[in-house]
């Protein structure tokens, strides 16, 4: 399946580790990594002014240099184009405070990072399944 993700993660190991797992499971679209916050947001800037579509799913690291992925999911949800891209939340964190405030700022969903290739395999196998495959999403944004 050919989709576009843009993966907000400052980790190259979690990045590739991540990539690596969406090609497992058959989703061969590009996902374009911004290391930083920073970097995701002008990435989604770059579409603003043309025919190009916007990436389909957003995954967000909340641990980020710079911008926290809390303020960067703030100013994605702010944003009356890129709020309809589905962002999901994939940190390390699992406290209730990061979980809670990522909802309340309209994270489309929030998972906490395996430990384990296999298990990274499961989530983007998932991700891939409910949301590349079954739900409805905006056309070109």
């Amino acid at each position: 399946m050919d989709v576009t993700i843009l993966l907000v993660e400052d980790s190259p190991t979690d990045a590739a580790i991540l990539s690596a797992a969406f090609d497992d499971v058959g989703c061969h679209g590009p996902i374009q990594i911004a290391h930083t916050g920073d970097e995701a947001l002008t990435f989604l800037k770059q579409f603003d002014n043309s025919i190009q579509a916007y990436p389909q799913l957003i995954l967000l690291d909340l641990n980020l240099p710079g911008k926290t992925g809390h303020e960067v999911l703030e100013e994605i949800k702010r944003n009356v184009i890129w709020q309809t891209i589905p962002t999901i939340v994939l940190s390390s964190s699992a406290t209730p405070n990061d979980i809670a405030k990522s909802y309340r700022l309209h994270a489309n969903a929030y998972i906490t990072k395996p430990t384990n290739f296999s298990d990274y395999q499961q989530i983007a196998q998932k991700i891939q399944d409910f949301w590349l495959k079954t739900v409805q999403l905006p056309q070109n944004l």
